[in-house]
């Protein structure tokens, strides 16, 4: 059924912010797609590139089609038939449940505001006309491969609606999605709720002062962990039947018939999801191989294999690595491979309620106070690459993640402390903040769920290191970083064993040579870091901030990419 266009001459207003304080507000009429006035809605302005500027704010210009939207939004208040998703136009699926969120009446956007411009994606709001209710449009960045971004949607889709009607939680409800370009807007986007309220992040000072346990920077942080951690632990309550990534059945998955979970009495709730393949972010990242050899090593899992994940994430990467001609990377990707199903004794007593450890949970990777809103109520969003794995082979949530030394107590902890110069103090200082942030979550932790305390003990820290730092890896100079957890994890090896936490007699091998190597490589690694100039974010600078720099010419731009004049920095 096609929609008739009941105001072809409608009005919308574009309000952008950019780093300026004062939102610029742009009419445009709804049937004119090629309008130049709407280009600055769809440009990425939140900050610039050192290297390959163009390039990569091209990757991130997020055009669709107003009109396209438009006439998808009028289509959801027709009938259709069909369970949990609607087709409704080509190539989006509607959540049948969920199509109130456009009331009847509606005949055009209002407004669209560009609310956020994020890592992954872009948010725009939407006001509609007949109703007060925003919704959210969510545009993903041409970041990743078709494969990846198809199954990220289909599952954050479903891992949403699993958090909400089986879970009860505060969640965005989804109207629509789209995995693909080729639909009316003309780019892949999700649909959903708008709620408002302040983030939490607003908060977050992880540099509080206050040693630990000291009342008032522990109520000021806990504020903070607390919600969030109560809520993983909602999460992670119910256990799975498989390891992998939620998705709705209906969804082009229905040849998978094992159910998600056991005990479902719900009508409305069998049959609703099931689970696949993983959308695990590094099993698909920078890969070179086709889609169908990466469908050998994504899952999904069975709940017999805890640790077969390790080992396809191992194997994918040594696949990869050979085909990009990436020498240096395959001994170390061999190792981790080799060692994978053997990191832990699955039958160990000396980690306690390890079959707990090794169920079948569901892992939320982006689990920040960034993503959390607080109004009336406490609100969570984004969802991507969630996925169903062993509790033991989780990471801890980013803003609270530390792998350095570790300072609980600066004056007991650091020999000569109050003797050290200034700059010196601010190192030790941000270790002591940075330990202190992490223990509070592992306080939460055991206020939430003793029965999963375990993954805090060193030795599991230590173990799965090697693979925590493969699924971060992201340049060609990080498998440094795995290599560097193998090496930690060789030495350590005999002990674990004689404790019975590993499987077996140390399958890990280095020669003095390989040692040497390795040292040298990852101190220089961690030199040519600390003197690059925004290292930490891959050479991305704040908008405000890389004015100012131009404005300084303190940068000096060559070729589409930006050096810094050193000689003037040292001035």
């Amino acid at each position: 059924m096609i929609a008739r266009w009941i105001m072809p001459a409608a009005r919308t207003a574009f309000r952008q912010r950019r780093f300026v304080s004062t939102p610029k507000e742009v009419f445009t009429e709804l049937s004119d797609e090629n309008d130049p006035k709407r280009a600055s809605i769809f440009e990425y302005s939140w900050g610039s590139w050192l290297e390959n500027d163009v390039v990569e704010k091209e990757k991130r210009r997020t055009e669709f089609s107003i009109k396209g939207l438009n006439d998808l939004l009028a289509q959801v208040v027709k009938p259709f038939q069909g369970s949990v998703l609607l087709p409704v136009a080509h190539n989006v699926s509607v959540l049948k449940d969920n199509v109130d969120l456009v009331k009847t009446g509606f005949s055009h956007i209002k407004q669209i505001s560009s609310i956020h411009e994020g890592k992954h994606h872009r948010i725009y709001k939407l006001q509609l006309d007949h109703q007060e209710d925003e919704l959210v449009l969510r545009v993903p960045y041409k970041l990743d491969s078709e494969v990846y971004t198809d199954r990220r949607i289909k599952s954050e889709a479903a891992t949403m609606d699993f958090l909400a009607k089986k879970l009860g939680l505060n969640v965005p409800r989804v109207l629509a999605y789209s995995s693909v370009a080729e639909n009316p807007v003309g780019i892949p986007f999700m649909l959903m709720e708008f709620k408002k309220g302040e983030l939490l992040m607003r908060k977050w000072n992880p540099l509080t002062p206050g040693s630990v346990n000291d009342e008032k920077s522990k109520t000021e942080l806990m504020s903070v962990i607390s919600p969030i951690a109560e809520f993983n632990k909602k999460v992670t309550d119910l256990t799975f039947t498989h390891y992998g990534s939620l998705y709705f059945k209906e969804d082009g998955f229905e040849h998978i018939v094992d159910e998600p979970y056991v005990g479902e009495s719900e009508e409305s709730l069998k049959n609703r999801w099931v689970i696949g393949p993983t959308v695990e972010k590094a099993y698909y990242r920078n890969k070179d191989v086709e889609a169908a050899e990466i469908d050998k090593f994504v899952g999904p899992w069975t709940v017999e294999q805890p640790l077969k994940m390790v080992a396809d994430l191992a194997q994918l990467e040594l696949e990869n690595l050979q085909k990009q001609g990436h020498d240096q990377a395959v001994p170390v990707y061999k190792k981790l491979a080799q060692v994978a199903e053997k990191l832990f004794d699955v039958e160990s007593k000396t980690i306690p309620h390890m079959d707990a450890l090794l169920a079948p949970r569901l892992a939320l990777p982006d689990l920040d106070p960034m993503n959390v809103i607080v109004g009336d109520e406490t609100w969570f969003i984004d969802f991507e690459g969630a996925c169903i794995k062993p509790f033991l082979l989780s990471s801890y949530p980013k803003f609270v993640q530390y792998s350095g030394p570790k300072i609980f107590d600066l004056e007991a902890d650091v020999e000569d402390y109050d003797k050290l110069d200034d700059v010196a103090k601010q190192q030790y200082e941000y270790m002591f903040y940075r330990t202190r942030n992490q223990f509070y979550w592992e306080l939460a932790l055991n206020e939430t769920n003793k029965e999963l305390l375990g993954v805090i003990s060193p030795a599991v820290k230590l173990i799965k290191s090697a693979y925590l730092s493969a699924l971060d890896a992201k340049t060609e100079k990080d498998y440094l970083y795995v290599e560097n957890g193998l090496v930690e994890l060789y030495t350590m090896w005999p002990h674990y064993e004689s404790a019975a936490i590993v499987k077996g007699p140390n399958p890990l091998t280095f020669s003095e040579q390989e040692l040497q190597a390795y040292e040298t490589a990852f101190q220089d690694y961690q030199t040519e870091l600390s003197s690059m100039p925004f290292a930490a974010t891959g050479g991305w600078v704040p908008q405000d901030m890389f004015a100012r720099l131009l404005e300084q010419k303190l940068l000096v731009e060559k070729n589409g990419s930006y050096t810094f004049d050193r000689d003037k920095l040292l001035q």
